[in-house]
């Protein structure tokens, strides 16, 4: 790995050097609601928590031809029954997805509601899965898909080659739990997109991985694209390092969190192969307004490669910030392929996604539409052309409300696309 990878440092930086990135269009974004349905169906919950509603919101999307994409997302389930209590703590997160169908106008129909996975749950809960490991016993979010070939091992099927890796965030705890552990990251495997999923038995990132913090976020938030279309990826996940950000503060305590990446050799699924961590650059993307001196912080991001520009394309969360931790716009940006190896470059900003398209106050957690192995999807698989973007909305509340407040029950998922 360490042969192959200062090659492609080399390669990457001659192209970088011979071939400047193809200028930009206008950024002229389209805004819509998503279609995806509710699991449920509209089911607003009252204040304070105490009776639920249906959310949906972290997407995942793969475009498998120009005619279908299959949308994973985190969203909560009817495992909890109104009024029986505090509706925030006895709601886990799922991964759903919904396949959808591209009609003649371009939009998509979607199919029924489906469970990717679920969280382990509890001894007693009567929606207790045994068979989900431990660390994935109360959330399962942050779905991202990619295609490959990956070998695992379980004892009730042998050695099974699997086409599919699902990584996500798993926490064992809604706040942290008794071996120390939160937010770590965790794959799945399938055979098909549609599933099943085969959840691997360990964390790809776990507690050991340094400046893990229990008491604070922990890891996750990932998202992969494929090296060689076979078991080889790039990882990207939110990690503690307060290199991540270009301007810290002088008082960072070393929990400010920013996005890692590794290699990933997930050809074995029973040895997985991670490459050594570095951070990725924060320079040139927009001003984080709720930090110290304004820094920038990358995190929350979706992933997907441009082979025509040679760069990598992510949308992610920025703007302000509010009580529970979402943030008001979505960020498209562009950085050049050869600056993730370097550790530096300067991204290029794309363009926002903001309260004057959608009309609402909070717009958070993207995912781009991207092709089975990570690249750009704009309308079809290698269609490198534009960007269609997932996100969830959210009103925001009433005036003179406190956090916390209803909005976790009110995300609901637009998609926005423009040519690039």
């Amino acid at each position: 790995m360490l042969i192959r990878r200062v090659s492609l440092v080399a390669v990457l930086a001659l192209v970088a050097s011979l071939i400047s990135l193809v200028p930009a269009h206008a950024w002229a974004p389209s805004v819509e609601s998503s279609g995806v349905p509710l699991p449920g169906g509209i089911y607003p919950g009252s204040s304070r928590y105490s009776s639920a509603g249906y959310y949906q919101y972290a997407p995942s999307i793969v475009q498998t031809s120009a005619t279908q994409r299959i949308i994973y997302y985190c969203a909560n389930t009817v495992e909890y029954v109104p009024g029986s209590g505090n509706a925030l703590a006895a709601t886990h997160d799922h991964v759903l997805f919904n396949v959808g169908t591209r009609q003649q106008n371009g939009s998509y129909t979607w199919g029924a509601t489906q469970v990717a996975l679920r969280p382990r749950l509890q001894p007693g809960d009567p929606h207790h899965q045994p068979g989900v490991p431990s660390w994935a016993a109360y959330h399962i979010c942050d779905p991202d898909v990619v295609k490959g070939r990956f070998a695992y091992t379980t004892p009730q099927t042998g050695e099974q080659v699997y086409t599919w890796a699902m990584f996500f965030t798993a926490a064992d705890n809604n706040d942290h739990g008794a071996d120390g552990r939160f937010n770590v990251v965790g794959v799945a495997l399938a055979t098909s997109p549609l599933g099943p999923w085969t959840i691997v038995a360990s964390p790809v990132i776990d507690i050991t991985e340094p400046d893990y913090n229990a008491a604070g976020y922990g890891v996750g938030q990932p998202s992969a694209t494929s090296v060689d279309q076979q078991g080889k990826l790039l990882l990207f996940y939110s990690g503690l390092d307060c290199a991540a950000l270009d301007a810290p503060d002088p008082s960072c305590d070393g929990t400010s969190r920013g996005t890692a990446v590794r290699t990933l050799d997930l050809s074995d699924a029973d040895a997985p192969v991670l490459g050594e961590r570095s951070f990725v650059t924060t320079a040139g993307l927009t001003p984080e307004p709720f930090l110290p001196n304004s820094g920038r912080f990358l995190h929350n991001a979706s992933w997907a490669y441009d082979p025509e520009r040679k760069s990598f394309v992510v949308s992610r969360d920025t703007g302000a910030l509010d009580g529970n931790e979402v943030q008001a716009n979505v960020e498209v940006d562009r950085i050049a392929g050869s600056s993730i190896w370097t550790g530096g470059g300067v991204w290029t900003v794309v363009g926002q996604i903001t309260s004057a398209q959608t009309g609402y106050r909070w717009n958070h957690n993207s995912g781009l539409v991207r092709g089975p192995y990570g690249g750009l999807a704009y309308q079809r698989p290698q269609d490198y052309s534009g960007v269609d973007v997932y996100f969830a909305t959210e009103p925001g509340p009433a005036a003179g409300t406190t956090p916390p407040w209803d909005g976790y029950f009110r995300y609901r998922m637009f998609h926005s696309a423009s040519p690039l």
